[in-house]
């Protein structure tokens, strides 16, 4: 954010805080994660440009606009403010979102686009609506340098810490997406010679190539339904049916059947049966495995280990 761009929004910021109460410089500076100096500075220039400021020191004390003094609102419907708030709001509840004071000068900017009475319509609509993200408890320092590099096609070396082990891989970002409250970098690995995922609060370091290597990233794995892959057939119950619709990219593989059951049906690459060998003992009865025999025996043999942990 350039400084004419914070100067609109501690505008904004400022008139939204001027209906109800004063903006410390504090509170600015936290807001667009800068210092109280930059604050200050901001502020004279804005009285600079004639714009009445008004101040007040002591406890309580701090800066806001008269009353009367408006900036020209853009027209914008309550809906309009509802769904720009519940993104907004989403956003907040992943752990460190990207460009924070991109979005706390989105959300002042916002507020002070609609007029009181609208105002108060949409948040009384905010407390009937939410989209639910998980909680998780991590940090993710990484996630703007890998949204960086994805967008400037910028080769990284990266420290990596997986369920297994640590090791140093060099990645190409292709794009960073969310699910399920965690952050995740789909990237061309060049180790590997094939695009991963990787989840970004385990980057351990990132840091930009100085000599990028000169090579074309092509994934070399056939595509995820290559009729060299095992076909997958499972039965499921009705109950079967809601939870695995409940993940990702795997419910649109669900033919519906009688009573609410389904038949799951695609193709999985050999390097994943392990992963589906959990998964499916995770649906416990609810899932009925037909093909291929490979995936049966593996859940055969890990229920016998399963059971053989608890026997008496």
């Amino acid at each position: 954010m350039n400084r004419m761009e914070r100067l609109t929004a501690i505008l904004f910021l400022l008139q939204d805080g001027g209906r109800r109460r004063q903006r410390t410089s504090e509170e600015i500076a936290g807001h667009f994660e800068v210092s109280k100096r930059t604050i200050l500075r901001d502020i004279q220039a804005l009285c600079e440009m004639g714009v009445p400021i008004l101040s007040r020191d002591g406890s309580g004390g701090g800066y806001s606009l008269p009353s009367h003094y408006h900036l020209s609102p853009l027209p914008l419907t309550v809906r309009e403010a509802i769904l720009l708030q519940l993104s907004l709001s989403t956003l907040a509840n992943l752990a460190d979102t990207p460009f924070a004071p991109e979005r706390a000068s989105l959300l002042a900017k916002l507020r002070a686009l609609l007029p009181p009475a609208r105002q108060a319509e949409a948040e009384e609509w905010m407390k009937s609506i939410s989209i639910d993200v998980p909680k998780r408890t991590y940090t993710v320092p990484f996630v703007e340098t890998l949204l960086q590099a994805a967008q400037e096609r910028q080769w990284l070396v990266t420290t990596y810490r997986s369920a297994r082990r640590v090791s140093t891989q060099r990645l190409l970002p292709k794009r960073v997406t969310s699910h399920s409250g965690f952050w995740y970098c789909e990237a061309y690995a060049l180790e590997h010679a094939e695009e991963r995922h990787y989840r970004v609060d385990r980057f351990v370091s990132v840091e930009p190539m100085t000599e990028p290597p000169d090579v074309e990233p092509r994934d070399r794995r056939p595509p995820y339904d290559h009729e060299s892959h095992p076909e997958v057939i499972v039965r499921l119950t009705e109950f079967g049916v809601l939870q695995v619709e409940r993940e990702r990219h795997l419910g649109e593989a669900i033919i519906p059947g009688e009573e609410g059951g389904g038949i799951w049906q695609f193709r999985c690459p050999p390097s994943e049966l392990d992963w589906l060998t959990r998964y499916l003992l995770s649906l416990g009865p609810h899932a009925d495995i037909v093909a291929p025999e490979e995936l049966r025996q593996r859940v055969r043999q890990t229920a016998k280990e399963i059971v053989g942990r608890y026997a008496p």
